[in-house]
């Protein structure tokens, strides 16, 4: 029995674990105060550290997501990164039939949703990666430092673009759902 089909399910736990950090990370944002300022209430407090901490339980989620996708042998790179020639005419098919008021089936294998999804996780990672870089740099003492600062103006900049595709996949899942695709089913159910 293949490594993939003996544990089918871990992807979807892991999509529902991003799904659930990524999605409190960023109201989090909304709340918390930045570790440098002096007036914080004790909710901006509480909320920062709840961010910190929960953006490294997202980290690990990310890590586990990658070390997963390199072990099974059903999901393929070129699926989340559709970069090759066939790939790239598959994704552009897909956003012209779009353009046309037609979406894409629902296969597994479609390759706009696994571009979109592989972008999704870069992008998770990149801020997973930044936000642990300003946790250590914070407690080794060096908010100071340039590299806490690039740190800081790259994870901000990603937040950003992270809420635009957190609301894009969600009002995707949505639409998908209502021209009878049975998306949000697919995507919360967790046993069988």
């Amino acid at each position: 029995m293949s490594f993939a089909s003996k544990w089918s399910q871990p992807i979807r736990w892991l999509h529902l674990g991003l799904f659930l950090t990524i999605t409190a990370q960023l109201f989090l944002s909304l709340v918390m105060a930045g570790p440098d300022d002096k007036h914080q209430s004790f909710l901006e407090h509480s909320t920062l550290i709840t961010h910190e901490y929960v953006g490294l339980v997202a980290a690990t989620i990310i890590l586990a997501h990658w070390l997963y996708l390199a072990l099974a042998e059903r999901i393929t790179f070129e699926h989340l990164f559709p970069w090759s020639a066939a790939g790239i005419r598959s994704v552009i098919s897909e956003v012209s039939g779009l353009l046309r008021g037609r979406l894409p089936d629902d296969n597994e294998q479609a390759g706009l949703a696994g571009f979109i999804h592989g972008l999704g996780l870069l992008l998770a990672t990149a801020m997973g990666f930044t936000g642990t870089v300003m946790y250590f740099l914070l407690q080794a003492g060096q908010m100071e430092s340039t590299r806490y600062g690039i740190a800081v103006y790259i994870h901000g900049t990603l937040a950003n673009v992270m809420w635009a595709y957190w609301i894009g996949h969600g009002l995707m899942a949505i639409m998908h759902q209502l021209l009878g695709h049975d998306t949000l089913r697919g995507i919360f159910r967790l046993g069988r």
